[in-house]
């Protein structure tokens, strides 16, 4: 029997994990629907605004607020300087995967040289608890849930209410008819790259100060974008924001409920049994 505490930290810790994973699935959903691209590096940049700011603060002693925001613009200005570097030059789907694993293996080996595989942990930013419909939450964690939520709001306001929206979406719908009304297609993928390694950064951000980290971190973190996309329909805002949701509460509902062991074969099947009903995802359109 479900008691009203279990559900009680299933519906805290849920929504709260949910944002999170909203936050950095969208930012793999943007680079998907906008230029066609599987980027299998996604992860590693997650990995890299991790270590980043784990270096900044407890090696260099940087203050906290002035981590966040180098990390940031570090994380976007690589993102931006990677599609024109590699990614522009490359048409072949597969060539993409491979091009882009490797990337990653690189920047991976890198983190290691450069840190070891020793797991780190980097300072708590708010310490302390509060309670959240009786359920004890770490201000870290809380912070993380309203700094998602915010950003997650400045985004879909981004793509739906401003110009620069306005022109990810044409290149999105339609390439031809893009260039037809003036729109550069390769500077606004250019920005929609910087955007979606600005997001994985952010998501890390939120997170590993109350985790430990590790090279081989983005890795779960792919798939875990990966799943969230596909379910909600590849490059869809709305269902990716929904099946971030979905995977968000099913994770926690079975490591609460059930077991830790189970709660990422529990999403994995959810993703399976919805493209079964669903084969384009929830809000999906085709794609060629």
């Amino acid at each position: 029997m479900i008691t009203s505490e279990a559900a009680a930290t299933v519906l805290v810790y849920g929504f709260i994990t949910s944002l999170v994973y909203a936050l950095f699935a969208e930012g793999f959903s943007l680079i998907f629907g906008v230029a066609r691209m599987i980027d299998a590096a996604y992860g590693m940049w997650y990995t890299a605004a991790a270590y980043m700011s784990f270096a900044l603060v407890t090696v260099y002693n940087i203050p906290s607020l002035v981590t966040f925001f180098a990390t940031i613009a570090a994380l976007f200005a690589a993102g931006f300087v990677y599609y024109w570097a590699v990614l522009r030059r490359i048409k072949d789907h597969i060539e993409m995967i491979m091009t882009t694993f490797l990337i990653a293996l690189v920047i991976q080996n890198l983190i290691v040289l450069l840190f070891t595989n020793f797991p780190w942990s980097t300072p708590v930013v708010l310490p302390g608890s509060t309670l959240v419909f009786g359920v004890s939450v770490f201000n870290q964690q809380l912070a993380a849930a309203i700094a998602a939520s915010t950003l997650l709001i400045l985004l879909w306001l981004l793509i739906y209410r401003t110009k620069v929206g306005l022109a990810i979406r044409s290149v999105a719908q339609d390439l031809d008819a893009a260039v037809c009304v003036g729109i550069r297609p390769e500077r606004t993928m250019a920005l929609v790259l910087g955007l979606s390694t600005a997001l994985a950064g952010l998501a890390s951000l939120l997170v590993t100060p109350q985790s430990t980290i590790t090279p081989v971190l983005g890795w779960p973190m792919l798939t875990l974008a990966f799943a969230i996309v596909v379910l909600g329909g590849l490059g869809d805002y709305r269902g990716t924001l929904l099946a971030a949701f979905v995977i968000g509460y099913v994770e926690i509902a079975v490591q609460n409920l059930v077991s830790p062991l189970y709660s990422g074969a529990a999403s994995l099947i959810t993703v399976l049994l919805t493209l079964w009903l669903r084969p384009k995802g929830i809000f999906g359109r085709s794609v060629e």
